[in-house]
Formats: structure tokens, C-alpha cells, sequence
């Protein structure tokens, strides 16, 4: 079933909206869940929480991409749980430690007249990681998407911890340079 059918279920209210994109997404919302909880039990609860709040947001919402609106909002509910079970701890360090990392990138909520629009800095920056080659491309998105650890990102790609570090600080250099070029730090 296509993306557009599915949408076009939720559309008319039909549960099967559920089933059709559980069938073809579930694993992949699993496995963000995983990688943020670290709990399998804690991974589900974040997933079926995602689909009540998938099937109440859908309409009015109609995403263009299916999978990245469930990647997004399997995300959020995860870091909702994991704040709700134990604010000190979250996904294991990596939650806060990727933050920290990009945090020279991205404007502080803490500062009002930096904050911007969500949708339109999640563009820029998709617009930026198009422009950058498939390697560093895919090495940010397994740390500040996935929030894999730079010790997995390393075996993952069969390449040194510090060579994963040096890509993701020259990436994230690389962002930081777009963002103020781009006007948004």
C-alpha cells in the first residue's frame, strides 16, 4: 500500500490506516525508539504511544513523507518517556551528549531572539546535508537523528571512533557555517 493510500485511510477515519502503516513501518520506528530507550519494553510503549497520537494528528495533518512524520513523532514520544522515567539518564548519555554537541549550531531556546521556526530550520538544514557527501551525510544522521553512539556509528562503517568524531565535528563546523550563511545564527 502506498503512502498516499495510508493517508488516505486515516483521512476517512479507517483503522486499517494502523495496520497498513504498521506493516510497512513499524520495524523502522521500533529500531529510533530502541536507540533512544535502549529497553525493549520501553521501545514498544514509546511505539504504541506513537500510533495514538499518529492516528489523532492525521487529519488535519497530511504529511508529505509518512516515514519521517512517524520517525519524528516516534522520536518525540520516546523522549517524552524517557524524561517521564528518569530525567538523569536519558538514552543512556547519548540524548544529551549529541545536544551538546550541536548545540554551537543551534539556537538556544533559552535565548528568544534566536529561536526559529521549526519546519523552516529543519529545511535549511535537510537542504545542507544534501549538499555534503553521502559518508558525512549518513554518519550525522546515525548520531543526531538516531542517536547512535559514535563507538556503534564506528563498528557500523568499520572505521575508527576518532574518525567518526573528526567527520561529525567537520560537519557539524560545516552546519554552523551554513546556519550564519543562511542567517540563522
Amino acid at each position: 500500500m502506498t503512502d498516499t493510500q495510508i493517508l488516505d485511510l486515516f483521512a476517512a477515519r479507517d483503522e486499517r490506516a494502523i495496520e497498513a502503516a504498521k506493516k510497512q513501518y513499524e520495524n523502522g520506528c521500533f529500531k529510533i525508539a530502541l536507540q533512544i530507550l535502549r529497553r525493549r519494553e520501553d521501545a514498544e510503549e514509546a511505539v504504541n504511544d506513537m500510533w495514538l497520537k499518529v492516528w489523532d494528528s492525521i487529519p488535519p495533518a497530511r504529511p508529505e513523507r509518512l516515514f519521517a512524520y512517524l520517525s519524528s513523532a516516534v522520536k518525540n514520544c520516546s523522549l517524552d518517556l524517557l524524561a517521564a522515567r528518569n530525567a538523569n539518564k536519558r538514552g543512556d548519555g547519548e540524548y544529551p551528549a549529541a545536544l551538546d554537541e550541536l548545540s554551537e549550531c543551534i539556537a538556544s531556546k533559552d535565548n528568544p531572539e534566536q529561536q526559529v521556526d521549526a519546519k523552516l530550520l529543519r529545511d535549511a538544514i535537510g537542504r545542507f546535508l544534501d549538499g555534503i557527501s553521502a559518508d558525512a551525510r549518513t554518519i550525522f544522521v546515525e548520531r543526531y537523528t538516531r542517536l547512535t553512539p559514535i563507538s556503534e556509528i564506528a563498528d557500523k562503517f568499520g572505521i575508527s571512533t576518532s574518525k567518526v568524531k573528526i567527520s561529525l565535528m567537520r560537519t557539524r563546523n560545516k552546519l554552523k557555517t551554513y546556519l550564519k550563511k543562511e542567517g540563522w545564527i
